[in-house]
């Protein structure tokens, strides 16, 4: 009796000691932090009735910029057509898809105006990536909406940066880089993978996005074509 209560504790000792050296050293709580504390200063911005239209945008624009990783949002749009562009074409691509992005995070987050964000949860992907878990009441419904961040950690651990933002539309999350690449693909398979013919289809939303504000009619994004 005494051997198999041996064996079952070396057995429970080694269980730990593996789950100890197979569990990675993750960021859960710092990644909460840093969506907690930037994501609440984008909204305050949006609701800053002090600034310009002209000022908000900047300054909102600023922030994203500092948030989110845009160059490398804007290539993993691209899906595979990211591995044979050109850097002048790349250039030329990403003046416009930042505007365009940026329209996208304001039409998005517009209606958590003045809200505070909260924090309900972490998960790990892998030992850089996170997804947070928020909780954003929506003033088009007047309800808590579930807001979700992919948080990647810098290769030295330093730093933080959003590669995602997935928004709960009752039941189903839009990724909204995910949405952006596989639109950005179909076309670019449809139109022989020019990028001169993307940005123009880019800007055509960017118009109908500007027009859509102006008149109330919300967010064009999940417009085809």
């Amino acid at each position: 009796m005494k051997i198999f209560r041996k064996l079952g504790m070396r057995s429970l000792a080694a269980a730990v000691v593996l789950a100890a050296t197979a569990a990675p050293a993750f960021a859960d709580k710092q990644s909460e932090a840093y969506v907690q504390a930037n994501a609440n200063t984008v909204l305050k911005v949006l609701a800053d009735k002090s600034l310009t239209d002209a000022q908000r945008e900047s300054k909102f624009s600023d922030y994203m910029n500092k948030f989110a990783h845009m160059p490398t949002i804007a290539r993993r749009v691209l899906g595979v057509n990211a591995r044979s562009i050109s850097q002048a074409d790349f250039d030329k691509y990403y003046k416009t898809f930042e505007v365009y992005a940026m329209e996208t995070y304001e039409v998005h987050f517009d209606q958590f105006r003045g809200e505070a964000l909260r924090v309900t949860g972490s998960k790990d992907e892998d030992d850089r990536r996170s997804t947070v878990a928020t909780l954003i009441k929506s003033s088009q419904t007047g309800k808590d909406t579930k807001v979700f961040w992919d948080v990647l950690k810098s290769q030295d651990g330093q730093s933080y940066r959003v590669r995602d933002v997935g928004i709960d539309l009752g039941g189903s999350v839009l990724w909204l880089a995910q949405e952006q690449q596989a639109q950005f693909e179909s076309y670019l398979n449809r139109n022989g993978g020019s990028i001169d013919k993307l940005i123009g289809r880019i800007n055509v939303l960017l118009a109908d996005m500007e027009a859509r504000k102006k008149d109330g009619r919300g967010s064009a994004f999940k417009q085809n074509g």
